[in-house]
Order: C-alpha cells, then sequence, then structure tokens
C-alpha cells in the first residue's frame, strides 16, 4: 500500500529506500540494509509491516533477521559460517491483519472480525449484511468494531453509534437510560456487543439497543480511532 502507511518511517528514510530501489533492485534484506542505510528501529517498523515479504521472509523471521544485521554498514563482518535461520511460527490471519492496523492502520488481509466470524455464528451473533435483511421489531443479538460515537445536544441524551464488521454497518441508537447503564462500555469498549430491537423506516435500519456487553470471543484488534461525540 506505500511507504508512507508505515508508522514511524519517517519521509527523509522513504526517500532513501525509493533513490537506492531506482538503482537496482533489492535482492535480499540484507542487501536493502547495505544500500538504504537505515537505523535498526526503521528496518524494525518495516519488518513489522510486512514490508519484506518479497524476500521470502515472514514478519516475524523478517524481525528477527533485523536484529542479526551488522549496525556499522561501513564495516562488513567476514563471517565463515553463516548463522541458520530461526525457525519462528508464522503469524495466523488474526495475527497478520492484528499486525498490519498496529503497524499500518489498515490491513489489506481481511477485517479485524473476519477470522472469528465462526466463533461469532456459533455464538448465534449474524453479521451487518444479516441483520440488514431482518424485519422490522425483530429481537437480535450484534457484536461489531465501534467506528463512530455521537451524542449531539438536541437528542436528549440519546447516543448514537456505528458498528462494523467485515460485512458492513450498523447503525445502534442508546436511550439516555441504557447509555447511563453502560456509560463505560460505550465509551471505551472497541468491540461491543449489543441486544436489542430492529427499526427499520424507509429502507433505513436502527438496532435500538436495551443492554451492552462484552463478546465473549477473544478478539486481538488495534483500538479504531472513533469519531467520538461531535
Amino acid at each position: 500500500m506505500g511507504l508512507r502507511y508505515v508508522k514511524g518511517l519517517q519521509e527523509s528514510e522513504g526517500q532513501r529506500i525509493v533513490t537506492a530501489r531506482n538503482d537496482a533492485p533489492f535482492d535480499s534484506l540484507e542487501d536493502f540494509a547495505l544500500r538504504t542505510r537505515l537505523h535498526h528501529g526503521a528496518l524494525t517498523r518495516l519488518a513489522e509491516a510486512g514490508a519484506f515479504a518479497a524476500f521470502q521472509h515472514d514478519r516475524r523471521s523478517a524481525l528477527w533477521k533485523t536484529l542479526g544485521l551488522d549496525r556499522d554498514l561501513h564495516t562488513q563482518l567476514n563471517v565463515q559460517t553463516p548463522e541458520a535461520d530461526a525457525l519462528l511460527t508464522p503469524l495466523h490471519a488474526a495475527e497478520a491483519i492484528h499486525w498490519d492496523y498496529a503497524f499500518t492502520g489498515h490491513s489489506t488481509h481481511g477485517h479485524p472480525i473476519s477470522p472469528y466470524r465462526e466463533a461469532l455464528r456459533a455464538q448465534g451473533l449474524p453479521d451487518a449484511a444479516t441483520i440488514g435483511t431482518l424485519k422490522n421489531g425483530t429481537r437480535t443479538r450484534y457484536a461489531g468494531l465501534v467506528i463512530c460515537r455521537q451524542r449531539p445536544g438536541t437528542a436528549n441524551g440519546v447516543v448514537f453509534m456505528t458498528l462494523e464488521d467485515e460485512s458492513g454497518l450498523v447503525n445502534l441508537v442508546v436511550w439516555e437510560a441504557v447509555y447511563k447503564k453502560h456509560k463505560n462500555l460505550v465509551k471505551t469498549q472497541p468491540f461491543l456487543g449489543v441486544t436489542g430491537k430492529l427499526q427499520v423506516q424507509s429502507g433505513v435500519t436502527h438496532l435500538v439497543a436495551d443492554k451492552l456487553w462484552v463478546p465473549e470471543t477473544k478478539l486481538t484488534t488495534e483500538e479504531t480511532k472513533s469519531r467520538n461525540f461531535h
């Protein structure tokens, strides 16, 4: 997705990479480090973001390999016997997505919830696309990532929230009494469960909450930046 998405990588460091790459393609992580002369911190951030996958290094092995690179690029160590690569367990799908969000702020590998859909379905929790097909007045439970929280001054204490999963969005209405009862969850929980009744009018669906809870499924996600109470 581009070097500018790698958190903590300076523009000057990115330009060094581009300049060296224009001279000739990189053929190994060692070649990359030698020609770009990036400090170890920058190499670490790139490894965590998955930038060295082209060298057949998964992120854990790339991160390990950066630790063994010669820090002084003006001298090269004469190593007679190459050290064997460490046998590290590759990231599973959920971890890869989590690392993407942690180190680049987005992911091309999928939505943070998608690896857990089977577990959520086993608990009777539908996805957003299914919620959108249900009829007005249907009672349901749902769990999703909180991407927006709003509490307009003209709404008599009502909080409007938007929850998201890999299939779409669910609009949530939290009446003042429910908000007061679950205030901490509303304000702080990035992955939220809700029980309530659907309100479908003119093709627009809202889930009116009467109970909020923390889903049992263990999710490792980067807390999304929500647009809170504007």
